[in-house]
């Protein structure tokens, strides 16, 4: 999804005034659907709906709007692609410009706080003839896709925002997870692969999966978004001990794995007990991993078994729609 409504609450919260601009209608051939987002200040830019001269264009329309702070809050304006904008494509774009300062502070935390959360969340915006807007944060039960509907009869733009991906951290490089990288590299869902062995990755890894080199993956843990799933498979007990009291101690985890049979998870769950950790967090541990009833040993058996668990959880909480 987009980042948008993060950058935009910390950048205000910093004293800036901005414009969102957000692709409202496309028409035929165009770089970027509708709900594509970008933002603007009167230095910078985020993010992007197309790039080329359509962002130009955009760019001089919202610094016009911050160039004028008591002007309306709100514009839109209908673009033509191709040969006139310097664009490849050939269809039609309208964009909505919404300027953000202070007064919008109450709604965006709402909005950054439910997608940090990771729920799907919608924006309500009615377009006054003043120039202001109305706008209501709302929590619908599905959202597939970014995207923004424009109902003409009541001037309203009803913007809705799906849940982030699925983040995972993948705390080993051994065959297992190496054999699961490639299944996860395939799903919706962003991974974090971490290990202190450099030598042990593979020379490419799918899109969405990026590498950490560390010995001291503390951060890493306590920066993973709300919801993330974590999975622990390194090469060493004593490691995997650790990074397990580490990650059982954040109270907002979706999925804590530990790769091992039931008397590895015995003795972890006795190790845990002595060092103080609450049961109920104790009981959030999964090991063994991976869907039952699949008794191969195979790495890549283990991997499919393991990639099924984890999709099987993301529907049952509703971080994947059906």
């Amino acid at each position: 999804m987009s980042s948008w409504p993060s950058l935009a609450l910390a950048r205000i919260k910093a004293g800036e005034r901005l414009v969102l601009c957000s692709v409202a209608l496309a028409k035929g051939s165009t770089p970027r659907t509708a709900g594509t987002a970008m933002l603007f200040s009167q230095t910078e830019q985020w993010l992007t709906i197309g790039g080329g001269h359509l962002e130009w264009v955009a760019a001089e329309q919202a610094r016009v709007m911050l160039g004028q702070p008591s002007g309306p809050g709100w514009s839109m304006s209908r673009l033509p692609l191709g040969p006139s904008l310097g664009q490849c494509c050939g269809g039609v774009v309208t964009l909505l410009y919404e300027t953000l300062g202070e007064e919008d502070l109450s709604w965006l935390q709402e909005l950054d706080s439910a997608v940090r959360a990771g729920q799907a969340t919608s924006r309500r915006s009615q377009l006054l003839s003043d120039g202001n807007k109305q706008v209501d944060i709302q929590s619908p039960s599905i959202v597939d896709e970014s995207r923004l509907d424009y109902d003409g009869t009541q001037g309203v733009w009803m913007e809705d925002l799906p849940p982030p991906p699925l983040t995972i951290l993948l705390f080993g490089a051994g065959h297992v997870g190496e054999a699961l990288v490639q299944i996860l590299g395939t799903l919706p869902c962003r991974v974090l692969w971490i290990d202190e062995r450099p030598e042990l990755f593979p020379d490419q890894v799918p899109s969405n999966v990026s590498l950490e080199i560390t010995d001291i993956p503390d951060a890493l843990i306590e920066q993973a978004p709300t919801n993330s799933y974590f999975l622990v498979m390194t090469h060493n007990h004593g490691l995997d001990l650790a990074l397990c009291q580490k990650i059982l101690r954040r109270p907002d985890t979706a999925y804590v794995g530990l790769i091992g049979s039931m008397t590895k998870r015995r003795q972890f769950e006795r190790r845990l007990q002595q060092r103080g950790m609450p049961e109920s967090r104790i009981q959030e541990l999964v090991c063994p991993i991976g869907v039952s009833g699949i008794k191969g040993k195979a790495p890549s058996i283990i991997a499919v078994a393991v990639a099924a668990e984890l999709l099987a959880h993301a529907y049952e909480m509703g971080q994947l729609s059906r």
